[in-house]
């Protein structure tokens, strides 16, 4: 009987023991079923697939996100979005993730991609919503019903009248009215180094022969020093044109003449310059106000003008893409919005014959040594920054990050006219930038390193190639067809090698677009030197 009890007393304790581990698994499951239902709730919303209206479309969109790209479907009409499902990303758990399970819930329920980003996801949230206009866009439907606007857009900025009795209020004149303002300003003569390209990049001097700047070429420096700087340049300059993004007193010149006054003879303007970028430019004699100025950056954004901060036009009408027009001279860019100021897209632009009263593609001038008829990017900071693949452009203006809020002594306060880096910010960093970055210096200066050695490197392969093109020149003993053919992705090619090595944040304003340029470089001069070789 004793056994038979054990035996009872055991089978007993086997099925508890059972009963045990099935409800632990039941919890388990529910709790897994729970989960991946949240998750999978979290990233996405709307209505049931059922209830979408027949006449919606479903598309799809990608944004950037902090670890890679965040991709969307949506279901939308021109007036509402039904539906936004998250079907890619790669956002760290605990952080972007916030983001991922939180965003499309807001966006959908508010109807608009005008809503606050989750703390600490800030990168995350940009790029669900840059996902959702990119869906709307590629479906012919229109972001700005929604509130999409893919730049941050706070202040709309006026646009200047030509007029034959314009007049500059120079810097001076505000000191009294504006004193810390003014004293921010006279700061940027603190920003006085200069560096010698030609001496640190000796290539150089075989990629721009023998054009202006492979006889001088040095860094930028405070605008205290713009006037001084063309004045003492060794790049010979015929035209007034050459004075447009340096000083006031010549915009003002262009807005009482009009195009005439870019081909006034260059010494004769000098006579009437008085100071170098200030006030006017930007407020014209409205301090407070921000005013463009420049009348070819009105054109060269187009309808999107009030799709763009008024501190990022500000900033783009010297800091920019623009050329010359031949014959004329008159200061112009290569694109007419948002959209098609892409390097790809000015290229293209440059390219067409159409385009150029001479009928020619255009060239800055044509190497003598290669018969390549080049073009010299200038100093694109607002196309890179406002292109496509920014991280930031939703979110901060270049006033945000350059121009820091100081307060006066009443307790007041004023944006600096001090341009200064925003790593030299702490406040900045501390604020805004360690909500995503633990340590933004380091994180930039190590991606500004690897694109400096790669934009060397590439350098040194487009110099090999134009040595080989040149001796080919020279031996005449290759078709002119080919020789045509390498012309052609060699001028491509240092157009993209330009468009960064010229952009001044040495990739920090958008590392996405920086890398687009240096690959299409490489491939092009590789397709160069492979096509001459194959050619010997």
């Amino acid at each position: 009987m004793k056994k038979k009890k054990k035996k009872a007393s055991f089978l007993k304790k086997i099925r508890r023991d059972d009963w045990v581990a099935v409800l632990c698994a039941l919890f388990i499951s529910a709790v897994a079923i729970f989960s991946a239902a949240s998750g999978a709730a979290g990233r996405q919303a709307g209505v049931a697939d059922s209830d979408v209206p027949a006449g919606a479309l479903t598309l799809t969109g990608t944004g950037a996100g902090r670890n890679g790209d965040i991709v969307v479907q949506i279901a939308a009409t021109s007036d509402r979005i039904y539906q936004i499902k998250i079907i890619e990303d790669h956002e760290t758990e605990g952080i972007g993730s916030r983001a991922i399970l939180s965003m499309p819930k807001t966006i959908y329920d508010a109807q608009s991609l005008k809503v606050d980003a989750v703390s600490g996801a800030t990168l995350s949230s940009d790029g669900i919503k840059a996902a959702v206009f990119d869906a709307l866009k590629s479906g012919g439907l229109d972001p700005g019903v929604f509130g999409g606007s893919i730049v941050k857009v706070e202040q709309i900025a006026a646009k200047i009248e030509p007029s034959s009795d314009i007049t500059v209020s120079h810097a001076a004149d505000w000191k009294e009215k504006y004193p810390e303002i003014y004293a921010s300003w006279e700061m940027t003569k603190e920003s006085d180094q200069i560096d010698d390209y030609l001496a640190i990049n000796p290539m150089l001097r075989t990629l721009y022969f023998d054009y202006g700047f492979s006889k001088d070429y040095g860094s930028a420096r405070g605008h205290y020093y713009d006037v001084q700087d063309i004045e003492h340049t060794a790049r010979p300059h015929k035209n007034a044109n050459c004075w447009t993004c340096k000083t006031p007193d010549f915009t003002a010149m262009v807005l009482r003449d009009g195009d005439a006054a870019y081909k006034y003879d260059w010494v004769d303007v000098q006579g009437q310059i008085v100071e170098g970028i200030s006030c006017f430019n930007c407020h014209a004699n409205e301090p407070g106000k921000i005013t463009i100025t420049h009348t070819y950056w009105i054109d060269a954004v187009g309808e999107d003008f009030e799709k763009i901060d008024a501190a990022n036009l500000a900033c783009g009408q010297c800091h920019n893409e623009y050329y010359f027009a031949p014959g004329t001279g008159v200061v112009t860019i290569a694109h007419n919005s948002i959209e098609s100021m892409h390097p790809t897209k000015m290229l293209e632009y440059f390219n067409d014959p159409a385009n150029f009263s001479n009928g020619e593609a255009f060239a800055d001038w044509t190497n003598p040594r290669t018969g390549v008829r080049q073009i010299k990017v200038q100093h694109p900071e607002f196309e890179t920054y406002l292109g496509e693949g920014s991280q930031h452009r939703a979110t901060y203006t270049c006033a945000d990050c350059h121009m820091p809020t100081e307060t006066k002594d009443n307790g007041m306060s004023y944006r600096s006219h001090n341009l200064i880096s925003p790593l030299d910010n702490p406040a900045l960093i501390e604020n805004e930038c360690s909500k995503c970055h633990v340590d933004l210096v380091a994180e930039v200066r190590e991606n500004q390193e690897k694109v400096k050695s790669r934009t060397r490197a590439i350098g040194y392969e487009l110099e090999y190639l134009t040595e080989l093109l040149a001796a080919a020149v020279e031996k005449g003993d290759m078709p002119e067809k080919t020789l045509n053919e390498v012309r052609a992705l060699a001028r491509d090619a240092q157009f993209y090698w330009d468009f960064v090595f010229v952009e001044n944040s040495e990739g920090a304003h958008n590392p996405k677009l920086t890398e687009f340029c240096l690959d299409k470089a490489e491939e092009l001069t590789n397709q160069a030197i492979n096509l001459m070789r194959g050619a010997q």
